[in-house]
């Protein structure tokens, strides 16, 4: 028993040394000033071209072949370009994490771009998240849109929600035949704790100076009227959407689409959802012919706390795999 306490001791101690020092790094992580981040732009045509290369190395073709093959590649680039795609990515998830990348992208876009002959594609894939997050996405795809440059998004996957909020902002939606799209409407969960408390004989105080400053809580006792007034603020909210996608896709037809249901492919299509069901790929690859293709990329260095949590989330994703264990939820 004395080494069985003596162990359960000691392992106490690992976890609250574990814990500080975690708290450290995370406070010095938040103290670490914010870095400029780094802009990079990558041609995507030379790229392809460099895979039209490669593939026909890899099919044994004759010296002569090959060479012109590539010299055909070469006088593609050589050719006069209308004008530029400035190709985006944003990757989106419940607090709209990558609007900082999207923000300095869109700003060095507006700050260069010629809107005579320029374009933009934004791969988009986002299933919506929080409203203010979204509405800060969704006004970056409109600072584009007021620079006078025309807008194509490529729907990879979900724009659903806020992140439809973002694609509705563009002159043409392109889609995948099971992308899911629409999902024009508001959801909130809060979860309370009031009468598991009031069992264990626990009182919350909830002091608020104005009525509705708090509507609905997690650990007071919630009201009709709180929760009235939290219905009012969600359709507030709807109504606003509503407004939003109507002035960038008058052709919509809300009563048949803002219901807070999504769509795929065709039927997307169908609702005027999306223009076309296809591949952005094959959108660029087009493109290509007549313009550059150039990627633009933002990214910051992640700070040590964010390389730590990195490191642990992916322990625990191996231990769980060994285990048999599905952490991804």
């Amino acid at each position: 028993m004395e080494a069985f306490l003596d162990l359960a001791g000691f392992t106490l101690k690992a976890l609250v040394l574990t814990a500080m020092v975690l708290i450290v790094i995370a406070a010095a992580s938040r103290q670490r000033p914010a870095s400029t981040g780094q802009l990079s732009v990558r041609d995507l045509a030379k790229r392809w071209r460099g895979y039209s290369e490669l593939l026909a190395g890899a099919q044994s073709l004759k010296r002569g072949e090959r060479r012109a093959i590539k010299k055909q590649g070469k006088a593609a680039a050589k050719e006069t370009k209308q004008g530029v795609v400035w190709v985006l990515g944003f990757t989106g998830d419940l607090r709209a994490s990558g609007l900082t990348s999207l923000r300095e992208c869109v700003s060095a876009i507006v700050a260069s771009a010629n809107p005579e002959t320029d374009q933009v594609c934004v791969r988009l894939k986002s299933p919506g998240g929080g409203v203010s997050d979204y509405g800060l996405a969704a006004n970056e795809m409109v600072r584009l849109k007021n620079a006078g440059l025309n807008v194509t998004v490529g729907v990879e996957g979900v724009a659903a929600s806020g992140g439809y909020m973002m694609a509705v902002v563009s002159d043409r939606i392109i889609a995948s035949p099971f992308s899911a799209v629409g999902s024009i409407g508001v959801v909130a969960q809060v979860p309370n704790f009031h009468r598991a408390l009031k069992r264990a004989d626990v009182d919350v105080e909830v002091v608020t100076a104005g009525k509705n400053k708090r509507t609905l809580t997690l650990f007071g006792q919630n009201t009709d009227e709180g929760r009235a007034k939290f219905q009012q603020d969600l359709d507030q909210i709807h109504s606003l959407f509503k407004q939003f996608v109507q002035r960038y896709r008058p052709s919509l037809d809300l009563s048949l689409v803002a219901d807070g249901s999504h769509w795929f492919g065709q039927d997307a299509l169908e609702l005027g959802l999306v223009d076309e069901i296809g591949s952005v790929d094959d959108y660029l690859m087009a493109k290509a012919k007549t313009h550059r293709v150039l990627a633009v990329e933002f990214q910051r260095p992640r700070n040590l706390g964010a390389r730590f949590g990195q490191s642990v989330a992916q322990g625990v994703r191996e231990f769980s795999r060994r285990l048999g264990l599905n952490a991804h939820g």
